[in-house]
C-alpha cells in the first residue's frame, strides 16, 4: 500500500486543526515602558565553530600542499615540529596536521600504518577536520590494502622465480638421455 495518501490525509487534518482554532484574542496591556538598547547578541557558537572548523581544514590541506613539496630535511623539521605540537596540545588539528605529514607518498617519513593510527579515532563525523580525517584515513587504508596485495603478488613471483630455478638446475644435472 503506499503511505502517499495517509501522508496528504494526516497533512489536511493537521491544516483543518491549525486554522480550525481562532487565536486567542490580546489582552488589554499598559503602554510599553521604553527600553534601553540591548546589546548585540553574538551569533550561536555552533555556527562560529563551523566556519572555524572549515577553515581549519581548509588550512591543513594548504599545509599538506606546501610540506609535500618541502625536501627531506624540511620535512623532517616539519615532522619533529608537528610531534612536538601534538605532544603540547591533543586536538584533532595537531593530530591530522601530523598524520598528513606521514602520509605524503613516497617521502622518506611516509609511515602510512602510523598516519592511520593516528587519524582513526577522529575519522568521521561532525566537523570539517573530522570528514578530513576521515577522508585521509580511507585513503590511507585503502593505500595500505593495495600495497598489501602488491608485496603478496611480489612475493609469489619470488617463489615461482624460485621453484623455476630448481627445475632448470635439477634438468642440467640429470644425466644425458640414452641412444637406443
Amino acid at each position: 500500500m503506499n503511505g502517499r495518501p495517509l501522508r496528504l490525509g494526516f497533512l489536511a487534518v493537521a491544516l483543518a486543526a491549525c486554522t480550525a482554532v481562532p487565536p486567542p484574542a490580546p489582552e488589554p496591556t499598559a503602554p510599553p515602558e521604553p527600553v534601553a538598547p540591548a546589546a548585540p547578541v553574538p551569533p550561536p557558537a555552533p555556527a562560529v565553530e563551523a566556519v572555524d572548523e572549515a577553515r581549519q581544514a581548509a588550512e591543513l590541506l594548504g599545509y599538506y600542499q606546501r610540506v609535500a613539496g618541502l625536501g627531506l630535511e624540511e620535512q623532517k623539521r616539519e615532522l619533529a615540529a608537528a610531534t612536538q605540537a601534538l605532544n603540547r596540545e591533543r586536538t584533532n588539528v595537531s593530530r591530522v596536521r601530523l598524520a598528513l605529514l606521514y602520509a605524503i607518498p613516497g617521502s622518506a617519513i611516509q609511515d602510512d600504518a602510523r598516519a592511520a593510527q593516528l587519524l582513526e579515532p577522529i575519522a568521521g563525523g561532525g566537523g570539517a577536520v573530522r570528514q578530513l580525517a576521515g577522508l585521509v584515513h580511507a585513503q590511507l587504508n585503502d593505500r595500505m590494502k593495495t600495497q598489501k596485495r602488491a608485496d603478496l603478488a611480489k612475493d609469489q613471483v619470488e617463489q615461482l622465480r624460485a621453484i623455476e630455478k630448481q627445475l632448470i638446475d635439477r634438468g642440467s644435472q640429470s644425466p644425458p638421455p640414452r641412444k637406443p
